[in-house]
């Protein structure tokens, strides 16, 4: 008989938080669907600026060999971009034009985040993606070696590399 009377006021208490569900399920819905959305969101932002680095990136590699133009690393870099709809992007190919004297390409890829946001773009307004690639040119032994002092030491690029002499080489068997 016991059992019964248990069982009996815990019908009645049920009867008694009847709404309770739905009042709970209000507060924690906005709550979950907040860290849902913005986990979205945050992923989004990963994604574009990991897409500006590929498309700056890719860009460079593609006009890196003789004969390639600013134009087409431009329209590679683009390619790139659309592929995740990213609108208002600039792309600055440096130097332009290439040459046949060039030691290094860099090309550099920006985009605001704000018209390249799902959700939320207005807590985003001064976020900016921005990337930058510097490789050398697949040109002469004579100018990636002068394309890499200029890099390393930021001297003249047509200056001649110093050569030092540092004796005959050591004895290996230290005779």
């Amino acid at each position: 008989m016991p059992h019964a009377k248990r069982l009996q006021q815990k019908v009645e208490m049920s009867k008694l938080r009847k709404g309770s569900h739905c009042v709970e399920f209000a507060i924690v819905l906005p709550i979950m669907l907040l860290l849902f959305l913005s986990g979205i969101e945050f992923a989004r932002i990963n994604l574009l600026r990991h897409l500006a680095e590929n498309a700056s990136y890719e860009a460079a590699r593609h006009v890196i060999v003789p004969g390639a133009t600013v134009e087409e690393a431009k329209a590679k870099a683009n390619a790139i971009l659309s592929v995740m709809g990213v609108t208002g992007a600039s792309l600055t190919v440096s130097p332009d034009p290439m040459l046949e004297t060039t030691g290094t390409v860099s090309v550099k890829v920006t985009f605001p985040a704000e018209k390249n946001l799902w959700m939320v773009p207005m807590f985003s307004k001064n976020l900016i993606f921005q990337s930058e690639t510097t490789l050398l040119t697949e040109r002469t032994a004579m100018q990636q070696v002068r394309a890499i002092n200029e890099i390393t030491s930021g001297s003249d690029p047509l200056a001649p590399v110093p050569l030092s002499n540092p004796g005959p080489p050591p004895d290996p068997f230290g005779l």
